[in-house]
């Protein structure tokens, strides 16, 4: 009997003993066979599929290796590998071995499965051009790579044609229709884009980047309820995605759901335990729920992983109450000699300008601030001529037009409560006493009164805002009071009062009394030197550009004051104004009068409002948690040899505070 006929033989009988589950058996005849004939390809792949069967990933990973060095071109044995590396959750050996895989047999299958590995690993631009370096190299998708060669040439018409033709032919082509989506998303045809992405996922529900595009999608438009599913399917297909890990917690942490924000910063830290950014974003949030400890530990790994985060020495003093070792302010004196950025320097400097004041070296403090506000004033546009001026024709336009109020709205919405004024005025105080009571509900500054201002002055550009108020009828104020109360539910609970704590609302008072008669007004009012000197040592993340300069604050002030006064004016014992220095000198009185204003019973957690657990955004949200205590009346007195513009513009400061 021949040596090939032996071979046959136990080759059949191995087969044989496979297919009747003999699989011990079957090892046992194979590893026979391949001690005389170790390369033989049948007896090797039956081995691997035995190993297979057997969970024995790490046996089969040696046979699979041997089977692609004698057949390197079998298709089979590379998918068979490709599993292997699944199975073993090797999840970096897997990817390289799916690019070779890809290389060796290209297809939009591979592009895709590499394309999703590339959003697990925050590699956004490497995703879509895996997908476009397959367009470029298979002449059946040549409109697709067309289409993204006009797009990258600012030739959008003609990509929207090549996209086109490929629909044309195939209706359910999940690229095209993605990549007209993205075309439609970059000249923000959001609500085609939305139509295209949805039909995307509806024909291949596993498209991970087709699940980032329609979360991001959202999210820029500010739909945040609709980006939580989008994030959380992305996240169901690639559950280490760092990157949309932490946007579901941005998200979240926008949507007040704070608890569910923190726990998947936590989660994405652990995916990538040295990411200051996150630290950072992880802080905030730990500062809003009022968790200190963890906050602060937070912001000191972000400086741990990023030596020269201005923001997150910021953020400390942001804390109000934190006290820098002399070790930290060291290390912030030195970074200001290092190449950093110019948006972390002047944090830096604000943070410096804390740190001395805590141990009362006040002129060093100031020269910190001080530094701080000019590099900040130079990166901004504003000029408090104009601001005044536009005051001017506010209060003319309003004083001129007393007949619009007879078309004020008839609603009987007695739920909001506006607190404006100048920011940091004692505003987040009156809100957390507010917010203490069973029938008031705390929610944050809320934007919605700014962007019904915005649509008014966009009906007529010329016109523009308050002018085009003049052409709306009264249907017109009665369906924007309701837009603001639909708009703003999301921040609310079943609470029959809510506080909106927007302080730039009281230039839009005309406005709310248009549109929601029978909301209170509340205006937060501080001594002008605490109050300006207040602003200028402040580094507001957005807006609240006059407080850069002490002079263009002290003309801010004026204008404010001037407008209030107007409009209590306008509207008598409407708007409340409460000082900070009454409340702090006579809290029980003052405090009684507030609730009283507000139509509420006195409650004697109104008094404790220290006590309140609820989360608080601003950057007193530390100082509301004390106790009232006297030791801000009268500050800026500290820094009076640096003030003389302020007392200039306020010369009776001193009897005033």
């Amino acid at each position: 009997m021949s040596e090939n006929t032996n071979l046959k033989i136990a080759l059949d009988n191995a087969s044989d003993l496979f297919n009747n589950n003999n699989l011990n058996e079957c090892i046992e005849q194979l590893e026979e066979i391949l001690n005389i004939y170790p390369t033989n390809l049948k007896a090797l792949s039956l081995l691997l599929d035995i190993n297979v069967k057997f969970n024995k990933a790490e046996k089969a990973l040696k046979i699979i290796k041997k089977l692609i060095q004698l057949e390197p071109d079998s298709k089979e044995h590379h998918e068979k590998l490709l599993k292997v590396y699944q199975f073993l959750n090797d999840n970096r050996a897997y990817e390289s071995a799916l690019i070779d895989f890809h290389k060796k047999f290209p297809s939009i299958t591979t592009a895709r499965l590499i394309s999703n590995i590339h959003i697990e690993n925050d590699r956004e631009e490497e995703s879509d051009q895996v997908i476009q370096s397959f367009f470029e190299s298979d002449k059946k998708y040549g409109d697709l790579y067309k289409g993204i060669r006009h797009v990258k040439a600012g030739r959008l018409k003609l990509a929207e044609d090549s996209y086109k033709r490929v629909l044309k032919k195939d209706k359910n082509n999940i690229d095209a229709l993605r990549l007209l989506g993205l075309l439609a998303f970059k000249t923000k045809d959001y609500e085609v884009s939305e139509r295209l992405f949805l039909r995307v996922l509806e024909l291949d529900p596993t498209f991970s980047l087709a699940w980032d595009n329609l979360a991001k999608l959202y999210r820029i438009q500010n739909k945040l309820s609709k980006s939580v599913p989008a994030f959380k399917n992305l996240i169901k297909l690639d559950p280490n995605n760092f990157e949309a890990l932490v946007s579901l917690g941005t998200v979240y942490i926008k949507l007040s759901k704070y608890h569910e924000g923190i726990k998947l910063y936590d989660k994405s830290l652990k995916i990538n335990p040295e990411n200051p950014r996150v630290f950072l974003s992880l802080g905030h949030a730990l500062k809003t729920v009022g968790e200190r400890k963890r906050c602060e530990d937070a912001y000191q790994n972000a400086i741990k992983y990023f030596p020269l985060s201005g923001e997150a020495y910021w953020s400390l003093a942001n804390l109000k109450t934190y006290e820098f070792s002399d070790k930290e302010i060291f290390n912030m004196e030195s970074s200001l000699k290092e190449n950093i950025h110019p948006k972390e320097l002047i944090q830096m400097h604000f943070a410096l300008g804390k740190a001395y004041e805590s141990k009362k070296h006040f002129d060093k403090s100031f020269k910190h601030y001080a530094l701080g506000n000019w590099q900040q004033r130079k990166q901004i546009s504003y000029n408090a001529e104009d601001y005044k001026i536009s005051i001017d024709n506010l209060i003319d336009f309003f004083e001129n037009n007393h007949d619009l109020y007879k078309l004020r709205a008839k609603s009987s919405f007695e739920d909001p409560i506006f607190i404006l004024g100048l920011p940091r005025s004692g505003s987040t105080m009156i809100e957390q006493i507010l917010a203490s009571h069973s029938l008031i509900e705390g929610t944050q500054e809320l934007p919605n009164i700014l962007a019904i201002s915005r649509d008014i002055k966009l009906i007529d550009q010329e016109k523009g805002y308050p002018n085009n108020l003049l052409t709306l009828e009264q249907s017109s104020f009665e369906d924007l009071g309701q837009k603001y109360i639909d708009e703003t539910k999301w921040a609310r609970s079943s609470k029959p009062f809510f506080i909106d704590k927007m302080p730039n609302n009281f230039v839009h008072i005309g406005l709310i009394k248009l549109i929601l008669p029978k909301a209170r007004i509340i205006d937060a009012r501080r001594n002008p030197m605490d109050a300006c000197f207040s602003c200028f040592k402040q580094y507001f993340a957005k807006g609240q550009h006059f407080t850069y300069d002490l002079d263009d604050i002290a003309r801010y002030y004026k204008d404010y004051i001037r407008l209030i006064n107007y409009w209590k004016k306008r509207f008598p014992g409407e708007i409340f104004t409460i000082n900070y220095e009454d409340v702090i000198k006579n809290p029980n009185e003052r405090i009684a009068d507030l609730l009283e204003f507000c139509n509420v019973k006195f409650e004697e957690n109104c008094l404790n409002f220290h006590k309140s657990k609820r989360p608080v955004k601003t950057a007193s949200s530390e100082q509301v948690r004390q106790p009232i205590y006297k030791t801000g009346l009268d500050y800026w007195r500290n820094y009076e040899d640096h003030l003389e513009i302020l007392t200039k513009h306020f010369h009776d400061g001193e009897k005033k505070s």
